[in-house]
Order: C-alpha cells, then sequence, then structure tokens
C-alpha cells in the first residue's frame, strides 16, 4: 500500500480542463434559464456550449487510455478484467443511485429512461434522460479499449500499430459521420459517430506514455494550437443557431472540428508543476466532482423554477440565471462525497491497481 508521501498527486491542470468542461455542459443545459442578460451574442455562445461533452471525451480517452497504456509499458501486459471492475467501481455506484432515485420520484414515466440506462444504450435507444448519452458512449468505450488493448498485447504489436490503428478508425469515424450529417440522418448520441473523441485521446496518450518527446513537441507548437482552437470558436459562433439543437446541425465537420481543437485544448493546458492563480484552482477544484455535477445537474431544474415563480421580477431573473449552477454544483459536491468517494476507498482495498493511479480526492 502507497504511503502518503510516496502517493501520486492529483494533477491540478487535469481537473481544470474536466472544471472548464462542466461548467460549458451547464451553460449549454441552462441556457433557457438565463433571464438576466439578453445579448445574440451570449446566446450563441451558450448554444456552442455542448462542446464541453467532446472535452470530457477527449480527456476520458486521454486519461482512461493512459492508464491501460502506462500498465502495458510498466509491466508488458494487460488486465483487462481488472480494469473494467475498476471502472466499475468509479461509474457504476452513483450511476445506478441516480438511476434509482429518478425512478422513485417519478418525474418522469419510468418506461420512458429506466430500462435504457439500465443497460446503457440510452443513446441507441430513446430515453427522456437527455444528457446520460454521453455515458453510454464512454462505457461503450471503456469496454471496446479493455478488447482491443487486450489482443494487441496478445498479438506481441508495437505502439506504433496502435497509434495508426486508432488514426484509421477516427478518420473512418469522421467520415461516417460527416455521411450521415449530409443525408439528414440521426448520428449526434451514437457510439459509433462519437467515438472518435475519445480515440484522439487514446492517441494523445501513447505519444505521452511511449514516444513522449513527440508529444512535448506538439505541445511546444502554441501558435498552431492556439489557431486551431480560435478556428473552432470561430466556426462555432458562425455556424450555430441558436434556435437549432446540435444533433440538428447540418454542417459535415464541425464536430470534427471540435474534436481536435479540444486535444489541442489539452496539449495547451496539460502542463504539471506549474503555478495557478486563484480562479483556476477554483475551476479545477468544480472538475474534481465534475462527475457528480454532471449525473445530477438536470435534477435541479424543477425546484429552480419553483423557486424563480415564487421571487418578484428582477429578484426572479437574478435567481433564475445563477440558481441553477449553485444547486448543481452543491449537489454534484454532496453526491460525491457521499456516494462516489466511499466507494473509490473500498475499491482500492478489494481492487487495487497494478501501477499507482492518482488518488482519491479528499472529500
Amino acid at each position: 500500500m502507497l504511503s502518503r508521501r510516496s502517493a501520486p498527486q492529483r494533477e491540478i491542470e487535469l481537473d481544470f480542463i474536466r472544471g472548464v468542461a462542466i461548467l460549458l455542459v451547464l451553460s449549454f443545459h441552462y441556457h433557457s434559464h438565463n433571464r438576466l442578460i439578453s445579448s445574440p451574442f451570449l446566446d450563441r455562445v451558450q448554444s456552442s456550449a455542448w462542446v464541453g461533452v467532446d472535452i470530457f471525451f477527449v480527456l476520458s480517452g486521454f486519461l482512461v487510455g493512459g492508464l491501460m497504456l502506462k500498465e502495458w509499458k510498466t509491466t508488458g501486459k494487460i488486465d483487462s478484467f481488472r480494469f473494467l471492475k475498476r471502472r466499475a467501481f468509479k461509474i457504476w455506484p452513483a450511476y445506478y443511485l441516480f438511476l434509482l432515485t429518478a425512478a422513485a420520484f417519478h418525474v418522469r414515466p419510468l418506461k420512458s429512461f429506466f430500462w435504457q440506462n439500465l443497460a446503457n444504450i440510452q443513446n441507441y435507444v430513446p430515453s427522456s434522460l437527455y444528457h446520460t448519452w454521453s455515458l453510454a458512449v464512454e462505457e461503450h468505450f471503456y469496454l471496446s479499449l479493455a478488447a482491443v488493448m487486450a489482443l494487441f498485447v496478445m498479438m506481441r504489436w508495437r505502439p506504433f500499430t496502435l497509434f495508426a490503428g486508432c488514426i484509421v478508425t477516427a478518420l473512418c469515424v469522421e467520415a461516417l459521420r460527416a455521411a450521415l450529417i449530409l443525408s439528414h440522418r440521426q448520428f449526434f448520441f451514437y457510439t459509433h459517430t462519437r467515438i472518435d473523441a475519445l480515440i484522439m485521446g487514446v492517441m494523445l496518450a501513447i505519444l505521452r506514455h511511449f514516444y513522449p518527446e513527440r508529444f512535448h513537441m506538439l505541445q511546444r507548437q502554441r501558435i498552431l494550437l492556439c489557431l486551431l482552437v480560435a478556428w473552432a470558436v470561430v466556426v462555432l459562433y458562425l455556424d450555430t443557431d441558436a434556435t437549432r439543437a446540435p444533433q440538428q446541425m447540418t454542417s459535415p465537420f464541425l464536430i470534427t472540428i471540435v474534436d481536435y481543437a479540444s486535444a489541442a485544448l489539452l496539449l495547451l493546458l496539460y502542463h504539471p508543476g506549474t503555478k495557478h492563480w486563484m480562479p483556476y484552482r477554483v475551476v479545477a477544484r468544480i472538475g474534481v466532482f465534475s462527475y457528480g455535477i454532471y449525473l445530477w445537474h438536470v435534477s435541479v431544474e424543477r425546484p429552480v423554477d419553483f423557486v424563480v415563480g415564487r421571487l418578484p421580477g428582477p429578484l426572479a431573473a437574478v435567481a433564475s440565471t445563477f440558481l441553477p449552477y449553485l444547486l448543481a454544483i452543491t449537489l454534484g459536491v454532496a453526491a460525491t462525497k457521499a456516494i462516489e468517494l466511499p466507494f473509490l476507498r473500498l475499491r482500492e482495498r478489494l481492487v487495487p491497481a497494478t501501477i499507482p493511479e492518482p488518488p482519491v480526492p479528499v472529500a
């Protein structure tokens, strides 16, 4: 068992990226609650904030892929079943408790969400829990990654072969998505049309663990990376209609541009060991609880509407605009401390990591 002194430290830069991503997601889902500031510019910005999910996807591929790659590099093998059991301890307790709570309160018909989410196929079968589709994509990614990594280790293929396979797979997904968009068919929620962002994260993890000089070379291309992020911001602003849902977009390569920009953002922001200002640390702290916030943030909208409906005009506008964020973050922190963190500590006793992983946050 690792001592406190030898235990690895959380990387605040990755928590900051999580924080940015979850705040974007909240901004997108709480767009309609903004009654305080009326601005066409802000409307377009908030309507484009769905990109927070894509940032999460790239980061997840980088982190989760990195865990398996580090094990491969360190031990020469992969324990896929241990990996999946550890993921289950991380994801399932909080997720299924949220699902049972949603079922218990009967806010929506049980048949409209329960069995779909129970089986983790809610991104293929319509669900009234509209935000959990991305969790299904990640769940399918974990299963696929475990199988693919086990195959590569068994066949004794090189990391470069894995990297090349990731490139080909990502390009195929992007081409398929573009074809579906051009033919006006559904594309936004499916694993096979969104997994390229996670694959990009895995590609960055391969570079970081097996070809670190190339990873750092990419990080040094700051002007190019900034231009890529800026390009995505401009394209999003010009392309996104504030009245149109992202799944109805007609630009075939908008999501692809966003995914590359998300990878560029990770390369720009991931510089461990640097000092950070207080606002940066606050956002990073929010990022620590991002999974709990994401799970529960849709649960605060009805309470907010109830409170706002009983307040006078100016105060109602302020409450409607800011109260959802406050409640969502508070509820997410509470759920993380009550559910996720105890199960993570239990995981370390029952299914310890083969190699050290970032520690469980202090409750």
